[in-house]
Formats: structure tokens, C-alpha cells, sequence
């Protein structure tokens, strides 16, 4: 399921497509991408709400048939506003609705290893959009921007739907006493209180939204950023490879980290990794060093979505964990807004995404130092 749903980030080589099919500006279809992580940020928010009410089996199917209509009312649509209302609006729900339950539900199946769980649901979710290009731009070929939604449609509907047949002969349930709780200890106790809580909350919120806006930033413009250098086709295509397929093995890598290392140092060096990988993307027009860069920044991006739900849960327990990961994953709605947006309107007045690349690193150094200014964690 969060292989197909995956595929979202792959929307860069429909940038061109779209703005074809609609007539419209680069910052119009980048608009598509940001909406829909907008509202995927809202269903992870509301989504925990649900997830002990409905059995697994039909969680999963009501993610396809939510998905795949989006995808279909997509290819129907005849304006940019008809894709914000379905693909935007439906697939982007749906894609917060099943990744948000996927990563709860596989911490609860593995609760003493939740990080390297975590991170094998999210390296799923990257292997979606590392898949999905080269088949996105065949259907283009074929017949245009509606060819490759119409494909969409049919994958989700079809990955969905078997996975909703494994999670029925699993058996597996969503166990809403689990709760793991976390230390006891009086700092603890201090950062849980409700005065406290809020301040932590409001400052992992601020890290995350710096920390992953270079990284969606980057995919949502991938295909675009190499074309921008004047790059063969080939290379335009492989640029959301490359950069899903590091954020695979990062989301893997930063699983594993942050259950075996202290959470603070984790998110601190993939962070300042991010920053180093932007500022060599805004520094250098050489093809190699480019797809260095976003393979970095794919790197750096899938290990702190990784990690970042595992330290929220290890630090203050499962149960609360799952509603506070909603709570801060509004941040990476906020930066899926701001960041592909912005690149885009930056790009539509300079044909150059140095500047925004820049901001986008700008924004993590400055996550940087809130997170190590964090509780020692």
C-alpha cells in the first residue's frame, strides 16, 4: 500500500505534462504537489483518531478507493482547479490516511525495534517513488498527463487492495492500549507536563519544518531542477530515482539509528548533512555533482521521517506519540506548501532554483541549532 502511495513523490516529471495539458505556470503545477502534501499532513493529524475503529482490512480499502478515485477524477478534470479538488484533495488525503496508519501499526507489531519498523514502511514508501517515473513517463508518452493519472488510478487500486487481503489473513489488529510508555524519570515527568508538553511539541514542530523542506523541495522539483541545467532526457527521468531510491536506504539507515543511538545526535548529523547537500546543489551547475547532491538530500530526508516518529514515540510513549506525530507532521504540510511553492514562484522569476535552494538550506541550518539546543534525548 505505501509503495503505490509512495508514487506521489514522483510528481515531478508531471510538472512539464500538466502545465501542458492546463496551460499553466510551473508555480500553478507545483501548486498541485504542495495541496497534496497539505492535505496528506491533515489526514496523518486526524487519522489516529480512526485507526482502532476500522479493521485493517478495510482501513486498506477505503485508502484505494480514495486514492484511485482522486487519480481518476484527476485524468477527467479539465482545469488545474479539478486536479487540486481530486488528486490534490483525494489522493493526497489518502496518502496521509494509509502512511500515517502503516507506520502506528507496524510500531505496535515491533515494539522494541519501532524505529527500524518505522523505517521499513517509509524505505517502502520511497521505493514507490523511486518505481514509478519511468512507468509515469511512459504513459505520458502515450497519451499525455491523462494517460498517467488513469495508470495511477489502476496501481492503487490494485496495491491497496492486496494488501488489504494480506492484513485479512494476518488477523492482525490496531491495539489501542498499547501504550510503551516512556522513562519515568523526573525530566520526564517536568518535559510532560502540559506546559512543557506544548513547548516541546511547538519546538519539534519548528525542526521539522525546516529539516524536511529541503528534502521536499527537492523531490517535488527533481526532474525539474536537472532539466534546468539543460540535462539529456534520460538524466531527467533518473533524477527522482536517484534521489527516492537514497531516501529508501536513508529511511532504512535512520530506523535503524534511532534505535541504537541517542535521538538528538541522530537528527543533528542528518540534518547537517541536509545542509551540506543543498548548499553543493546551489553552488554547482555539473550534472554528476547534482545528482550527488540529491542523492544526499534523498539520503538525509528519508532518515529524519524515519527517525522522527520513532523519537516521538520513544520520548513520550507510543499511545501519546501517535497524537503528537500528527501534531508535528503538520509541519511537513506547512514545508510541502512553502517549499515546492516556493521554488517554483522563484524559479518562474530567475529560470535558476539557486536561490531557492539556498532558503531551503538556510531553513535546516536553522533546525539544526534548535535541535541541538534540544533536551538531551
Amino acid at each position: 500500500m505505501c509503495m503505490a502511495l509512495g508514487s506521489v513523490h514522483a510528481f515531478s516529471v508531471l510538472l512539464e505534462p500538466m502545465e501542458q495539458a492546463f496551460s499553466i505556470s510551473r508555480k500553478s503545477s507545483s501548486l498541485t504537489y504542495s495541496l497534496a502534501l497539505v492535505w496528506l499532513a491533515a489526514a496523518v493529524l486526524l487519522g489516529h483518531r480512526l485507526y482502532a475503529r476500522i479493521s485493517p482490512f478495510w482501513f486498506a480499502m477505503i485508502v484505494g478507493i480514495l486514492a484511485s478515485l482522486g487519480c481518476a477524477m484527476a485524468a477527467l478534470s479539465s482545469s488545474e482547479i479539478g486536479v487540486w479538488l481530486s488528486y490534490s484533495l483525494l489522493f493526497g488525503a489518502a496518502n496521509g490516511l494509509g502512511y500515517g496508519y502503516s507506520l502506528q501499526l507496524a510500531a505496535r507489531a515491533f515494539p522494541r525495534s519501532s524505529g527500524f519498523a518505522m523505517g521499513f514502511i517509509t524505505a517502502a514508501y520511497a521505493l514507490g517513488a523511486a518505481s514509478f517515473p519511468p512507468f509515469l513517463m511512459m504513459a505520458v508518452n502515450i497519451d499525455g498527463w491523462q494517460a498517467a493519472m488513469l495508470l495511477l488510478a489502476i496501481c492503487n487500486a490494485v496495491f491497496c487492495s492486496f494488501s488489504a487481503a494480506l492484513l485479512r489473513r494476518s488477523n492482525i489488529i490496531y491495539d489501542s492500549s498499547s501504550n510503551d510508555a516512556p522513562s519515568k524519570s523526573k525530566a520526564d515527568f517536568r518535559a510532560n507536563s502540559r506546559v512543557n508538553l506544548r513547548r516541546s511539541v511547538f519546538k519539534l514542530w519548528l525542526i521539522y519544518c525546516g529539516a524536511v523542506t529541503a528534502g521536499l523541495m527537492t523531490i517535488g522539483h527533481a526532474a525539474a531542477i536537472v532539466e534546468a541545467i539543460g540535462a539529456k532526457q534520460a538524466w531527467i527521468v533518473a533524477a527522482p530515482i536517484i534521489i527516492a531510491i537514497a531516501n529508501m536506504f536513508g529511511s532504512l539507515s535512520g530506523g535503524i539509528a534511532i534505535d541504537k543511538f541517542n535521538g538528538r545526535l541522530t537528527l543533528s548529523v542528518l540534518i547537517a548533512l541536509s545542509v551540506i547537500a543543498l548548499m553543493t546543489l546551489a553552488a554547482t551547475s555539473e550534472l554528476i555533482i547534482i545528482l550527488a547532491g540529491m542523492a544526499l538530500t534523498g539520503f538525509t530526508y528519508g532518515g529524519i521521517i524515519a527517525a522522527y516518529p520513532a523519537y516521538i514515540s520513544k520520548r513520550f510513549g507510543m499511545t501519546a506519540g501517535a497524537a503528537i506525530y500528527g501534531q508535528v507532521f503538520t509541519a511537513w504540510a506547512v514545508a510541502g506548501l512553502v517549499g515546492p511553492l516556493s521554488a517554483g514562484f522563484l524559479y518562474d522569476q530567475s529560470q535558476s532554483y539557486d536561490l531557492a535552494l539556498l532558503l531551503a538550506a538556510g531553513l535546516a541550518f536553522c533546525s539544526l541549532l534548535l535541535m541541538l539546543l534540544q533536551v538531551r534525548r
